[in-house]
């Protein structure tokens, strides 16, 4: 009774399906051309059986993604076209912005210049009221000299001046004298008083006036700062535009390359289609298992993480065992490759194809043809798995079978439970 278990390590191909195709491209081989788009398929099964649902499985999985991401494309586009509209209009409100900015700042090198302007005159008119101040200062202790002269003069009577032997003719004289003295000096302080008033006035003001610009230069540093803030914010915002832009404008670029390369598979896909010999095909049922063991696990069975099915079947055997080719073709891979192992990837034609992962040592080489039978490996455990064994695939135009349908019926019996 053979038990059907699931393995601890999954089969996974890490690789994308355009890589695969690249690198089954750089084969040094010379290969019919119905070979070479048989092996961009065999490319194509390596992944479609392992991958995530995305992964192209024949020629509708393949025009459905190319249609699927033409719209991508056009959504794209849209949102591009949008993008650019709404990059315009943020530019030229970053440059109003910026605009109003300079402006500001034109107004405010104007106030400042103005309010330097009364600085300076309020300076000059200082220095105008303290000179004044001092004159007039000088000019109340000449006063108050002359006065003091003139009472002086005053107390002196006519019966002075005649015992004195004074002449009373210079008496009137200096006493005439001495009141025009008082009335020019007098004058002379007025007129100082008034000229004092006129430069205090016109100093009051200029502090008004400069009162004013400092107000109205608040008012245009505040506008300023506000027409800053909002150019700045206007950056920003054209900034992230300009991201998402160049992100969109990538991802266009990187969607158009991933469509040529749908493109050109489903081309390969095609190709394959033009000849068919029906070698293959005429065998179903009578091939040989590729190695003698146990089956552990069978095609369509889930996997033991996440819910992958297989695509293959795994047949459990003694590590070195020989692993014969199941029929005649040519060794289209030869190599070791992440998620299989050393494996070994067979064109038998017409589309069809056989792989076997997990070998320890290949025998075969790039473009070798085998025959059915042929050594072309020995059993390991390179898959990553925990025992040894080999995974064992059939294909065809790059859509996983049921291996057991094609193997003998003496294998499907003794795999049976």
């Amino acid at each position: 009774m053979v038990v059907v278990t699931r393995l601890c390590a999954d089969y996974t191909c890490p690789m994308p399906i355009h890589s695969i195709l690249r690198t089954c491209r750089r084969f040094p081989v010379a290969v019919k051309p119905r070979n070479l788009a048989t092996l961009a398929l065999i490319a194509g099964c390596m992944l479609a059986g392992f991958a995530t649902a995305d992964t192209p499985r024949s020629l509708e999985d393949v025009e459905q993604q190319i249609q699927d991401t033409s719209e991508k494309l056009k959504a794209l586009d849209n949102e591009i076209a949008s993008s650019r509209k709404l990059k315009q209009k943020l530019q030229q409100a970053l440059e109003t912005a910026r605009s109003h900015v300079g402006e500001r700042e034109a107004r405010l090198q104007q106030l400042d210049g103005d309010i330097a302007q009364f600085d300076k005159q309020l300076d000059k008119l200082s220095a105008m009221i303290a000179d004044a101040q001092q004159v007039m200062e000088s000019r109340r202790q000449a006063l108050a000299r002359a006065l003091r002269n003139a009472q002086t003069i005053g107390k002196q009577t006519t019966l002075k001046v005649v015992l004195q032997h004074d002449d009373p003719a210079l008496a009137d004289r200096i006493s005439v004298y001495t009141e025009h003295v008082l009335a020019t000096q007098n004058r002379a302080i007025a007129e100082q008083v008034s000229q004092l008033n006129r430069m205090q006035a016109a100093r009051e003001s200029a502090l008004k006036d400069r009162n004013w610009l400092n107000y109205i230069k608040k008012k245009a540093s505040l506008q300023k700062e506000g027409y800053v803030s909002d150019a700045s914010s206007r950056q920003q915002s054209l900034g992230e535009v300009e991201a998402e832009l160049s992100q969109k404008t990538r991802t266009v670029a990187q969607l158009k390359a991933d469509q040529s390369r749908l493109q050109s598979l489903m081309d390969e896909l095609k190709t394959v289609e033009s000849s068919q010999s029906g070698y293959f095909a005429a065998g179903k049922g009578n091939y040989p298992a590729p190695v003698r063991g146990e089956l552990y696990a069978r095609f369509n069975d889930i996997k033991s993480v996440g819910k992958l099915r297989w695509s293959g079947i795994f047949i459990k055997a003694e590590l070195g065992r020989p692993v014969r080719a199941v029929a005649d073709g040519e060794v289209v891979y030869s190599d070791f490759l992440r998620g299989f192992g050393m494996l070994v990837v067979i064109d038998h034609g017409d589309g069809y194809s056989s792989l076997y992962g997990g070998n320890r040592e290949v025998g075969v080489t790039r473009g070798q043809w085998v025959e059915s039978g042929a050594t072309i490996a020995t059993v390991g455990d390179s898959g990553g798995q925990n025992f040894s064994g080999v995974y064992f695939e059939i294909r065809h135009d790059a859509t996983a079978e049921d291996p057991e349908k094609w193997l003998s019926k003496d294998f499907q019996v003794a795999g049976r439970p």
